[in-house]
């Protein structure tokens, strides 16, 4: 019988042989002249083929040949990615056997993809960390000794104790990968009086956090992929950035007839799934901004939803009254009449149509600009709180709202804490400071790439110390080699992760963590068209016996610090059945099901039956109107209505580097799980067939990629999927931690060759950087 981790790799073995054999090989003389035809200047042609194997559904049950053949299901949520996804862990004699997703959660619909798969072989993987240990050596020697896990907290409660007293709480920076750790986690920056935490969040979809926030007065608005009949993506790549519950949706919009228009200097997983639009990098305003043009010269805009319920549209129009399809297709390499077709087509199916938001959106300084435009043209169609469109999020606290959906509500309770200390001082990365762009930066986010830039230059003061939780910002921000530099002048660096990352190797103390298979954490809240509460629980005993779960480390640190009183509960089973009672939930409940929704509870649409109904409930700006022209960003940006910035261009033998992800990879998280480093052990860099013609580089041979100031060696993957001016790579690999034995040194780590640049609110700008190749 084949084991699952044989399973997965055949899974995927085979279909990324037909996605290879598509982009790059085999009868593809079409295909070819396809991609051809859309790289210079004819548009694109809708083009299928197999999927891509990143999603596997839930198999039936096999007969499993163990000694007792005595298996159970565990139902817990998933880490290994951001989303969390409700999964079925399946144990057979106290050991894990395989994953799978959730059949009690119609969302996920009981499908989980490949590195959700992988969960049993990071769980089992002997290269994970054991025990604490204090570094002996120099930063990076990868000297450390064992410790008890007394003697590490111990350490850093004196080590903080006398930064405090030197340099005050703010000298000490918090960062973490976000997650349901981070109740706990913060808990000790807040106890210490630090008012420097921060998330990952702007490496990834802060830019898009801040217009909707701008906009609505929340970011809580999701698209509603599964009913749109029209969907544009602007860089955007469902098939290979997978969140489970949106892919599906994806996936069953493209069944049911939906156009898929992808804007993407390559040719990705998804752009081969409808049309693809190989737009020149840094664009992508000119492009949205010519659509709104096309549609108010057209006079097809929702004139009834924008009289009801937005304010400031007519400085929109002024705005884009001459940015014409003209313009923008000098702008993007965009032909007028594919972008005039593009916007028109927009029309003729909205409501249900939808100019995707974005994801992992730091591209330019200004990209919130780009986000907030976006959703100016979808609410230009009223495509808003309606099926096929962008809709609020139905938290309990919205149903209560709703006369006719209150008896959905049930509300999580809170964890009483004690004030904590006011900060004595404002933040290094100056949000919440009015009149400045840190105006508009999320408290709970931060700037996060400041922290290096403030502990190197002592501005506005001097960082001393870093906490760093399930982050890695050696590979996750940019320009590492000075996120190395800025980590050999800390006085205090501790990490705590699951494996000795590149982050972790420069570190003074490391505490292991349990994986998500072995420990209780709160329950989260996921409630997108109706509520849901997931929990996530042990399947089996700790592998590592001397490995904690977080909140453990964080009460245990915090009772060594004198902090202990923020930290008001025994263990997690207390916390959650706190959590659960306000909802007249259990905890035996939640461990039955592994999710909580509704019964009977449908999808909810505010405007679905009614196209005038209020939106007060849940638009949280002035006047409960949604705000093209904003008062505050104009107030901290002087753009209160979005303006075009023209960006450099790749001068003649440049490349712009951009990045992306892959099906198989969560960006820094995944390099070393055993069964996912033998579906993609390294990347490679995408160059053009006529540029790599140019330079005499052909397919797999070694290259030499440079910046100026840092330099990289990779391999060359050549192709007609990337415009000629363009190279890419996939996101995560390059790693310089020897405890990686996987992945050290495979790869190429692109953030090492785009510099530390930061966004007007706070974004990490991923798209900037030129780049030269050459063989190396």
């Amino acid at each position: 019988m084949l084991t699952p981790v044989v399973i997965i790799l055949k899974i995927c073995e085979n279909n990324l042989k037909k996605l290879v054999i598509f982009l790059f090989g085999g009868k593809g003389v079409n295909r070819r002249q396809f991609i051809k035809r859309a790289l210079y200047g004819a548009g694109g042609t809708a083009v299928a083929i197999s999927g891509f194997g990143a999603l596997t559904k839930a198999a039936p049950k096999p007969a499993l040949a163990t000694a007792t053949n005595e298996e159970t299901t565990v139902f817990s949520s998933c880490e290994m990615c951001r989303n969390q996804c409700p999964v079925a862990v399946k144990v057979v004699d106290g050991k894990v056997s395989k994953i799978e997703g959730n059949p009690n959660d119609s969302g996920f619909g009981g499908v989980i993809c490949a590195r959700g798969n992988s969960g049993p072989s990071m769980l089992y993987d002997p290269q994970r960390l054991k025990k604490p240990m204090i570094r002996t050596g120099e930063r990076g020697s990868g000297k450390y000794k064992e410790v008890s896990w007394d003697e590490a907290y111990t350490y850093i409660a004196e080590k903080v104790k006398e930064l405090q007293q030197k340099y005050g709480g703010e000298s000490v920076a918090f960062a973490s990968r976000k997650g349901p750790h981070d109740w706990f986690f913060r808990a000790i920056g807040k106890g210490i009086g630090s008012p420097n935490i921060f998330s990952h969040e702007a490496t990834c979809p802060m830019t898009r956090s801040v217009a909707l926030h701008s906009m609505f007065g929340s970011e809580a608005i999701a698209a509603d992929y599964g009913n749109a009949k029209y969907i544009v993506s602007v860089g955007r790549n469902w098939l290979e950035g997978i969140h489970v519950a949106q892919t599906r949706s994806i996936m069953k919009a493209i069944d049911n007839g939906a156009k898929i228009v992808v804007l993407d200097p390559r040719f990705s997983v998804t752009a081969s799934k409808g049309e693809w639009i190989p737009i020149k990098g840094a664009t992508d305003l000119a492009f949205v901004m010519a659509m709104a043009n096309v549609i108010i010269a057209d006079g097809t805009y929702d004139k009834d939803f924008i009289e009801r319920y937005t304010s400031g549209f007519d400085k929109w129009q002024v705005e884009v009254k001459d940015k014409t399809p003209e313009w923008a297709e000098k702008e993007t390499g965009i032909p007028k009449d594919t972008i005039i077709r593009i916007a028109r087509e927009f029309v003729k199916h909205s409501p249900k149509a939808i100019l995707d938001f974005g994801w992992r959106t730091g591209i330019t300084p200004n990209d919130y600009q780009l986000r907030r435009a976006i959703m100016f043209v979808n609410m230009m169609m009223g495509n808003f709180e309606v099926p096929g469109g962008y809709y609020h999020k139905k938290y309990a606290a919205v149903l209560k709202k709703f006369p006719e959906m209150s008896s959905y509500a049930k509300t999580l309770g809170d964890i009483y804490q004690p004030a904590f200390p006011k900060p004595s001082t404002y933040r290094i990365d100056g949000t919440g400071i009015k009149g400045i762009p840190g105006q508009l930066i999320p408290e709970g986010d931060g700037a996060v790439s400041q922290i290096p830039e403030s502990i190197l230059t002592g501005q506005p003061y001097p960082i001393k110390g870093w906490f760093v939780h399930r982050f890695n910002p050696v590979i996750s921000v940019t320009e590492s080699d000075r996120i190395i530099e800025a980590l050999k002048k800390l006085d205090l660096l501790v990490v705590c992760d699951i494996y000795m990352t590149d982050t972790a190797m420069f570190a003074d103390v490391i505490l292991p963590e349990c994986s998500y298979l072995e420990r209780y954490d709160k329950v989260f809240d996921m409630s997108g068209k109706t509520p849901k509460y997931v929990l996530r629980q042990p399947a089996v005993e700790l592998v590592y016996p001397d490995t904690k779960p977080s909140w453990q480390i964080y009460k245990e640190l915090a009772v060594k610090m004198g902090l202990g009183h923020y930290f008001p509960y025994e263990d997690m089973e207390e916390f959650i059945s706190r959590q659960l009672a306000p909802a007249g939930l259990t905890l035996d409940y939640m461990k039955q099901k592994g999710v909580w929704t509704p019964e009977g509870m449908k999808p909810f649409y505010i405007r679905a039956n009614d196209h005038t109904a209020s939106l007060d409930d849940i638009v949280h700006r002035t006047d409960s109107k949604i705000e093209f022209y904003s008062e505050e960003v104009e107030e901290a940006t002087k753009q209160g209505i979005p303006k075009y910035e023209q960006y450099p261009q790749p001068q003649e033998g440049e490349f712009r580097f951009v990045q992306g992800k892959v099906a198989v990879h969560t960006n820094a998280g995944t390099a070393n799980v055993p069964v996912l480093n033998e579906l993609m052990p390294e990347n490679s860099l995408w160059i053009n067939q006529e540029s790599a013609n140019k330079l005499g580089i052909r397919e797999g041979e070694d290259i030499i990629i440079s910046n100026g100031k840092y330099e990289h060696k990779g391999k060359a993957k050549v192709t007609q999927g990337i415009r000629p001016d363009t190279v890419f790579c996939y996101h995560g690999f390059g790693r310089i931690s020897p405890g990686l034995k996987r992945a050290y040194g495979k790869g190429i780590n692109g953030n090492k060759l785009i510099n530390n640049v930061i966004g007007e609110v706070g974004n990490v700008c991923t798209s900037m950087s030129f780049v030269t190749v050459k063989k190396a």
